[in-house]
């Protein structure tokens, strides 16, 4: 659940900053090149998953109007991979606590067979001392 909720936040993310880029009037060559180059972070990242062209932007353009942007975009999948990271943890550790729970049914299939026995033995013990 949570990891759908983070797609369903990252895809909306992107689409506010593409609605952004579409509104946008370049009139100078530093925005027209500071736009050029999100738009590269952001294809790249939708590609390949990697932020390098993104996290460029913040240090090339500090003061830019598409910095927000990108740092919005890098701080989600930085959660996403996170999330990521940990649902990886949680199943590695459910699987453990399966394997673990079938070794104990195992152990306890054996000790009732066990018991069993024992209280066959005793009743047999019982009645040749009578």
């Amino acid at each position: 659940m949570t990891m759908a909720i983070t797609r369903w936040s990252l895809w909306l993310f992107v689409c506010l900053a593409l609605v952004g880029c579409s509104s946008l009037t370049i009139s100078n060559k530093p925005a027209a090149e500071e736009a050029e180059l999100f738009a590269q972070g952001l294809d790249q990242y939708l590609a390949t998953g990697q932020l390098t062209t993104l996290t460029l932007l913040p240090k090339q353009y500090p003061q830019g109007e598409w910095r927000t942007r990108a740092e919005g975009i890098i701080d989600m999948a930085k959660q996403k991979l996170h999330q990521d990271t940990q649902t990886q943890h949680d199943n590695q550790g459910l699987t453990q606590c399966l394997a673990e729970k079938d070794l104990l049914a195992k152990d306890n299939k054996i000790l009732e067979v066990t018991l069993e026995r024992l209280k066959q033995v005793l009743i047999d013990s019982e009645l040749r001392a009578n």
